[in-house]
């Protein structure tokens, strides 16, 4: 019998860990407006001087953390039909190679329910999305930026899929995500740094079922017209000269995706090292 993956287990080991803090400060946040929309006007005056209405001000903004997360639940269905209802939904009669690519990932990836496929116009802009309403509604949205690599370099657009499919098998996408991430948000260490752990968590799933990696860098890099013109060893070298540049480390610091010279080193130690090593944070 076939052993099944812990993709759980794949998880940049930064993930849960800025995830959890990030509950916290959900947390202390809400309660602080709480105490703060329940104490007399005395109170307020004796605690925070001249600062009271301002404090009282933040307080009353934070206690919309209490209603938020329903208005983005509701808001997540516009998003998804905007996006659904301007782009092509792939399937067995609608590009079919990308489908049997997609289904196969679905597979390894032993999800019993896949998100809808969609190929939508990114008028220049080579990405992809997840996307999620709820347990039954759940997207990926591929540009057609990658989706046009289908014949010519097709490891780029299965590493791209497999990513966006590691954010709906690890709960990036889920609802209690978003709503913990709104506080942390405001506070950029924090909240973007927790989203680039799960861009590297993705990349973990994704190089795990895919055991490649470089044409989806290299796409993302270049973009769709020159990624076979890209050296390995030259880009390899460029990285390692590079990573530990001060500047860079800022740079990635404040990206909600690790840059480039970080996560093509990232995903190529692990080809040569093992899941053990973790691309750098900062």
């Amino acid at each position: 019998m076939e052993q099944k993956i812990d993709f759980g287990r794949l998880r940049h080991r930064w993930e849960m860990p800025l995830v959890w803090l990030s509950g916290v400060v959900t947390a202390v946040a809400l309660l602080f407006s709480l105490a703060v929309v329940m104490a007399d006007a005395a109170t307020l005056q004796a605690m925070f001087g001249s600062h009271a209405a301002d404090v009282l001000d933040y307080a009353l903004t934070g206690i919309w953390l209490l209603v938020l997360p329903l208005g983005i639940f509701i808001y997540r269905f516009f998003m998804a039909a905007v996006a659904k209802s301007n782009a092509i939904r792939v399937g067995p009669a609608q590009m079919p190679q990308i489908w049997a690519m997609y289904q196969s990932l679905g597979e390894r990836l032993e999800m019993s329910r896949l998100p809808r496929l969609y190929v939508t116009n990114g008028n220049g802009v080579v990405n992809a999305y997840a996307l999620s309403c709820n347990r039954r509604h759940k997207y990926v949205v591929l540009h057609s930026e990658v989706a046009l690599l289908i014949d010519s370099l097709p490891e780029a657009v299965e590493f791209v899929l497999a990513h966006e499919l590691g954010h709906h098998k690890l709960n990036h996408v889920s609802l209690w995500r978003i709503a913990i991430g709104l506080v942390p948000n405001l506070l950029p260490p924090l909240g973007i740094s927790t989203v680039r752990a799960q861009e590297y968590s993705a990349d973990r799933v994704a190089m795990k079922v895919c055991g490649h990696h470089d044409g989806a860098m290299k796409l993302l890099a270049v973009g769709p017209w020159i990624p076979q013109k890209v050296d390995r060893e030259a880009w390899l070298a460029q990285c390692d000269e590079e990573h530990r540049e001060f500047f860079v480390r800022i740079a990635n610091l404040a990206s909600s995706h690790a840059v480039m010279v970080k996560r093509f080193k990232a995903l190529d130690e692990i080809g040569r090292k093992g899941f053990g090593t973790q691309g750098e944070m900062f």
